[in-house]
């Protein structure tokens, strides 16, 4: 795992054709640049609190002829299987998921190229999150991080403090096929010399010495709630929602960006395949990559922009996974492979992990 772009694993995930992505052709008859109805799929919860005031309202003041509804999914397996029912008649214009998982839908061809002349911001995503082909770039960039409390002394600076003896029953980790226990796993198995293309045997083995300190291996917990009531101490979670909990509790929960590796979470922002709305579809998404729209939500909620020309708060982008002083140490991951391996190392964590 080399400390180099992710722009190799990105220029991977969409190796369908544009031919084999439907025509673009509106079933809206309505449906014009600026004018028409859409429908945005993604996560629910504060991501949706957010990006509805970030993005969704200052985009409705510009394009009031435009009307965007959003429908919440707890998860990104969770939007995929609505996209795979419905695509003999998609519902959905304009689908946010992570990139493990949007990469498994533009080889299902779930998803559709984008036209550059309709959707210029493109041009200005940074190279780590652009997909060839045009296909969904990335929406924000995130990293893992510790969250903790204040029975946790001193704050916690490396992942090693998951694994001290005085947080045994303490500790919260999301088990694979969750993202964040397979980032977890493959960040100590690069501390451990492991390649993880060829194996993550030295990640698992870490794994499974951390067991004894873990909590809930739930694949969806509520881990920010676990840890600021103190029912838990120690878990790991993504930097943008941790940053925006510590705010919210007032400080009972905190995050940590660790003084070592971590790896890269990026959402993708997708347009459906035979899109009920492909013009008005491509008219947000247009805005969702525009420098303001980053900024907007980067100082709403903490995600790391991806557009190089935003411009968010020093405040805030101190905050994120682009920090200058943390951003030199994000693993590379090509997560098109860790979507091909998913199910083997689901197997893994059940045979090895879980069952110790």
């Amino acid at each position: 795992m080399r400390k180099t772009s992710l722009a190799g694993g990105m220029l991977a995930l969409a190796l369908v054709t544009v031919a084999g992505c439907g025509n673009g052709t509106a079933t809206n008859a309505n449906d014009s640049a600026d004018s028409g109805t859409i429908t945005v799929k993604g996560y629910s919860g504060v991501f949706e609190d957010n990006f509805q005031k970030a993005v969704i309202e200052p985009f409705k003041k510009k394009y009031p002829k435009i009307q965007v509804k959003y429908v919440g999914s707890a998860n990104s397996a969770e939007n995929l299987a609505s996209l795979r029912a419905a695509r003999n008649t998609p519902d959905t214009d304009v689908s946010i998921m992570d990139i493990s998982t949007s990469g498994t839908a533009n080889k299902s061809q779930l998803f559709a190229a984008l036209d550059p002349a309709k959707v210029p911001n493109m041009a200005d995503i940074d190279p780590r999150g652009k997909v060839e082909g045009n296909f969904g770039p990335a929406l924000t960039f995130d990293s893992l991080v510790l969250i903790y409390n204040d029975s946790v002394s001193p704050a916690p600076t490396k992942w090693e403090s998951l694994w001290d003896p005085k947080y045994k029953g303490k500790v919260v980790v999301p088990a694979q096929p969750d993202i964040q226990g397979t980032a977890l796993m493959l960040v100590e198995n690069q501390k451990g010399g492991g390649d993880y293309t060829k194996s993550v045997d030295a990640g698992v083995a870490r794994l499974k010495q951390l067991a004894p300190n873990v909590q809930t291996w739930d694949p969806q917990p509520d881990q920010y709630t676990l840890v600021q009531s103190n029912t838990a101490a120690l878990a790991i979670g993504w930097n943008a929602r941790a940053q925006y909990y510590q705010d919210q509790s007032q400080g009972k929960m905190k995050a940590a960006i660790p003084d070592e590796d971590t790896i890269f979470q990026i959402n993708t922002i997708n347009l459906v395949k035979d899109s009920p709305s492909p013009a008005a579809a491509q008219t947000f998404l247009n805005y969702a990559l525009s420098p303001e729209a980053q900024a907007s939500f980067t100082d709403t909620m903490f995600y790391a922009p991806t557009n190089t020309k935003a411009k968010p708060s020093d405040e805030a982008l101190a905050r994120t996974s682009l920090d200058p002083k943390k951003s030199a140490k994000i693993l590379d991951v090509d997560w098109s492979q860790v979507a091909a391996n998913r199910d083997a190392w689901t197997q893994l964590w059940r045979r090895q992990i879980l069952a110790g």
